[in-house]
Parts: C-alpha cells; structure tokens; sequence
C-alpha cells in the first residue's frame, strides 16, 4: 500500500488538486478530488494512462551512462548543487591526483603511483531549473550549449567533466525561470533524451 502512495505521488501532475487520486487510478477523473482539476478532461479520457514513447528514449540515451546518481531533496537551499559539484570533482579525480592527496595525508607510508592512467568521464546534469547554480559553481558562466545531429552538446570543465544546465540557455543568468507542469516536464525529458555525454561516461548525477 506504501508502494501504491509513493507511485501515486510521483505521477501526481504538478498543477493537480492535492487529493490528486493519480492519473494510473481507475477513478482518474472520475473521483469526488477530480472535480475543478485542469486534468480532469484528460484523465477521464484515459490518455494519461499511455505510455509516453519518450521513457523508451530516455532508457536508450541513458544507456551509456554506466553509473547514476540522484541528488534530490524537498526542499530548497540545503546544498544539492553544492554536494552534487563536489561529489562530481571527487569522482573525477585522475590516478594521480588521488596519489597527491594520500601523499599528503599520510607522508609518511609507501604509496606507489597508479600507472595505468585511468581517467573516469563524469557528467553533472543541473534539472533546477528555477535556480540553476551549477554553472557558477563550476565557473562556466557565459558558455553555451551547441547542438549537433547526435544532440546537445555539454560544456566542460575539464575533459572528464561534463556539465549540462539550463543556466547555458539563459540570456541572463539572473533570468527566472518559472515553469511549471508539462513545460518543466518537457524540458527535463529533453535534457535525459537529447544530451550527447559520448561515447561512454562512468557517473552521471542529476541535481534537483
């Protein structure tokens, strides 16, 4: 029964009455709470209970992506872009970086340098998109996304960290972003469909 409330939340439109029954439910649109929704045509008509051929898409975009992480909280302002560029840094940390910082932590001990040279290719994709800080974090204001026939190209840190943002869409940083519903939905589907990380990349984080 805890599944079937979670599940109900998460489907719940953003602009729907808060006894939203969920638009999955066989009384969607039919139920006392559905009265005065903006939903209320669509779910009764049972469009929204087919499957958006865009999750197929996601799924094979995403495929490439060997490790996901998601930084996500309901609340505002207690650091998920911070915790996810550090955590992002950290993950993109080269053999030999990491044999500098035990060097310096602990002198003293024999810690012979890593040789093979593997470097992990990290992407940080910034889904605030009310607020989005992770470009000023990462010190790329003023870069911009560029489109190709393989999709959105992000921009780079380093050559192992991507970024992809809506801040790089914004003529002014400072511009609000105030979306709600489909439009939020639509952009975030577009940045899990319509990004080009590569041809492989070990951590992706997604940042609320």
């Amino acid at each position: 029964r805890q599944k079937n409330k979670i599940k109900q939340a998460m489907d719940k439109p953003d602009n729907a009455n808060d006894t939203c029954v969920g638009p999955q439910s066989d009384d969607a649109g039919k139920a006392n709470s559905c009265q005065g929704c903006p939903n209320q045509s669509v779910c009764s008509s049972g469009a929204a209970k087919e499957i958006d051929p865009a999750i197929e898409q996601i799924k094979q975009a995403m495929a490439i992506v060997k490790h996901k992480f998601l930084i996500l909280s309901g609340k505002g302002g207690v650091g998920k872009s911070t915790f996810s560029t550090q955590l992002t840094l950290a993950l993109a940390l080269t053999e030999k970086q990491l044999h500098k910082i035990r060097l310096q932590q602990k002198p003293n001990e024999d810690d012979e340098e890593d040789e093979s040279h593997n470097v992990t290719q990290v992407g940080i994709l910034d889904i605030d998109l009310c607020g989005p800080s992770v470009p000023r974090m990462f010190g790329l204001e003023g870069q911009q996304l560029h489109q190709s026939n393989l999709g959105w190209s992000p921009a780079y840190y380093q050559d192992n960290v991507a970024v992809i943002s809506i801040g790089f869409m914004l003529p002014n940083q400072d511009d609000p972003v105030i979306w709600r519903g489909p439009k939020k939905n639509g952009m975030i589907k577009q940045f899990l469909r319509d990004v080009y990380w590569g041809e492989s990349i070990g951590q992706s984080l997604p940042s609320f």
